[in-house]
């Protein structure tokens, strides 16, 4: 929904516009197999209406379902986007928060595979520990990136604490970062995120419109890497978005810098309009890369 302003408490404002579709962890698939990769969905959905929809939507995008459908539906999640772009939540749980080991067990993971756990699926006590157990049990061959989210102050302690010391790269925004140091503190006084991390795991941190800077390992220094100049349309999925162009990146070949600045290049296409779809392309991807403008990507 879009709004001119965020009303007080017991306020109400009306939206200019309204839609439905899918988004979080679909658009960061969709992204991925965007950008030429295979991509894959661990993700419980359900027999419900939403499900169904988005069953058939990550299958045109050319993104595998792995598991097998729950009776019950996804959840949804209520956006409320104000003029400048920024944005406020409110999200209901389905049968996403209902992932099971045995089955996350059963998937074959090859050498070269990269994994991409959101804590945003880590915020009940069931989900948190079947995904972080499973996470950190993931063989060496196999990447792990962790995605902090805007949910981190829901995810349970522990989660942190078993899936931090196995994750390669943890990926954050700077409020992300912040309550997530902030958690940590307060469970172990002067613990930070690498206090919990290997020392050559890296860690990036979205910074908005300075882009993203990123530390390769414990002792290495601090990379920025820069944005590029856009009109923020709408910041619904630009993190998603963001996440799945650098695990692309990755899986292309590229080092971390290299696909941070692809990741900054596709969520300034995804942060150009409304909503995170379309996601951009590859060829748009190249493009920015080498123009540097940011041009209109809806198809």
């Amino acid at each position: 929904m879009h709004i001119e302003y965020m009303p007080d408490r017991g306020g109400s404002v009306h939206a200019d516009a309204a839609s439905s579709r899918p988004g979080g962890g679909f658009t960061t698939l969709c992204a991925a197999a965007a950008m030429g990769v295979p991509a894959a969905a661990a993700s419980p959905l359900g027999t419900g209406p939403n499900s169904f929809a988005v069953r058939q939507q990550l299958v045109e995008a050319g993104v595998e379902v792995l598991t097998p459908e729950l009776v019950g539906d996804i959840g949804v999640v209520i956006q409320l986007i104000v003029e400048d772009g920024s944005m406020r939540s409110v999200v209901t749980a389905g049968v996403e928060s209902e992932p099971s080991r045995a089955t996350l067990d059963r998937i074959e993971l090859r050498e070269g595979d990269l994994v991409h756990v959101a804590a945003s699926d880590m915020t009940n006590d069931h989900a948190a520990v079947e995904l972080s157990e499973w996470a950190a049990a993931l063989p060496p061959i196999v990447t792990l990136v962790v995605s902090v989210s805007p949910a981190v102050t829901q995810v349970p302690v522990e989660a942190w604490e078993t899936i931090l010391p196995r994750a390669d790269i943890v990926t954050m925004n700077s409020w992300e970062a912040s309550a997530l140091a902030g958690i940590l503190d307060a469970r172990c006084h002067g613990s930070t995120i690498r206090t919990y991390m290997r020392p050559d795991a890296a860690t990036v941190r979205r910074t908005g419109d300075r882009g993203c800077e990123l530390q390769t390992c414990a002792d290495g220094s601090v990379i920025s890497v820069p944005a590029f100049d856009v009109r923020v349309a709408d910041t619904a999925g630009v993190g998603d978005t963001h996440i799945a162009e650098m695990c692309a990146g990755i899986l292309l070949g590229y080092d971390l810098e290299t696909s941070c600045l692809k990741a900054n290049a596709g969520a300034a296409l995804a942060v150009s309009h409304e909503s995170a779809l379309p996601v951009p392309t590859r060829e748009q991807v190249e493009k920015l890369l080498e123009s540097g403008v940011v041009t209109n990507i809806v198809r």
